[in-house]
């Protein structure tokens, strides 16, 4: 499945940016969004290079033929390696890794100035190589993906 997204913000884009890898900023949006046991592991600079790497429990609400590969609770492993400099472009390779579910989430996300503010383009793939339930497993976890995109979005819209 995949997951394509436009977020608008009114903020400028390296305000947008230093909110993405700000780690008391990632750890409010988190908990806003219903994120639990939320751990930053890394947020490391080089040069134009962030990384940043997060662990978190985030809730689902599967139906009951998917239950078998998603619990109550999530443990999500998510790794973005931005690049870019001052007044941007900023472009990002992120992947999310779901803890016992067998899909595969990766994508990018480019966030560029605008005349008014900034934009965020994301581009997810979500992917199950199972057999027979992989299409439904993969469009539950990218619709909850689209629903906590939204939420993390709006967090940020408010918040900044």
């Amino acid at each position: 499945m995949k997951v394509k997204q436009a977020h608008e913000y009114s903020q400028d884009v390296d305000t947008v940016f230093a909110s993405f890898h700000d780690e008391k900023f990632i750890k409010a949006k988190m908990a806003a969004i219903g994120a639990r046991n939320v751990n930053i592991e890394s947020i490391t600079q080089s040069g134009d290079t962030v990384n940043v790497k997060l662990t978190r429990e985030m809730p689902a609400e599967a139906p009951s033929a998917l239950k078998k590969f998603v619990k109550d609770w999530n443990k999500l492993t998510q790794t973005e390696v931005w690049t870019g400099s001052a007044g941007g472009p900023y472009t990002c390779s992120i992947k999310i890794d779901i803890d016992g579910v067998p899909v595969g989430m990766q994508g990018k996300m480019k966030l560029s100035a605008t005349g008014s503010g900034s934009v965020n383009n994301i581009d997810m793939d979500i992917k199950s190589g199972i057999p027979i339930v992989g299409g439904t497993l993969a469009k539950f976890v990218g619709q909850s993906s689209e629903k906590a995109m939204q939420d993390e979005y709006n967090y940020i819209s408010q918040n900044l």
